[in-house]
């Protein structure tokens, strides 16, 4: 969410105008308008004092990107409102992409054991990431993924039936193993696919 949605939804639940919304806040009301267009990117302070002003507080947070290592993507997944884990497939792609592009540091980036992640999805497929990222380098498997049980249940990505059949024709081994159908193409690139 950017700083216009925040704001245009902010004053939407605390039934304030533009005006409004900008006299609580001390500021001119084109100041707020050119915000929610997006014709003006305000600073953390300014976009405080609109969301303090619509009742709300603004929370920032930093997040660690993947620094080149697979631990770093522990956060990488949220629960979705129909209460599965879904993955974060942004960053872990961009993980996938950083290592094509620098496979000599794959060894270092799968070796330490991830935190646990709160969620057995994301724990197994950490473990069958570093699985399939290692066996294509052939490089020895890192010891902690033996230590992460595999799902209880199957895991796939919503789809139809006939979808689904092609990713399970699609995943590859080291997900399978774990309990996944996905298609190997979901996270790695057809280029990683080739080298392998």
């Amino acid at each position: 969410m950017d700083a216009a949605m925040l704001v245009k939804a902010a004053c939407e639940e605390a039934n304030l105008t533009v005006r409004e919304l900008a006299g609580r806040a001390g500021v001119a009301a084109s100041t707020v308008s050119r915000v929610e267009r997006r014709h003006m990117d305000p600073t953390v302070g300014m976009l405080d004092r609109l969301l303090d002003a619509s009742g709300h507080d603004l929370e920032l947070r930093a997040r660690r990107s993947h620094e080149g290592r697979l631990g770093a993507l522990t956060d990488a997944w949220r629960v979705h409102p129909d209460g599965t884990d879904r993955p974060d497939w942004t960053r872990l792609r961009v993980f996938l992409d950083y290592l094509w592009l620098h496979p000599e540091l794959i060894q270092a980036s799968i070796a330490d054991k991830p935190d646990p992640s709160g969620s057995q999805v994301m724990d197994n497929l950490l473990a069958a990431m570093a699985e399939k990222l290692s066996d294509d380098a052939e490089l020895p498997r890192p010891s902690w993924t033996a230590e992460i049980p595999g799902l209880s249940r199957p895991w796939c990505t919503p789809a139809t039936p006939r979808m689904q059949a092609a990713a399970q024709s699609a995943t590859a081994p080291q997900l399978v193993a774990r309990g996944f159908v996905l298609a190997s193409n979901s996270l790695w690139r057809d280029r990683w696919n080739e080298i392998a």
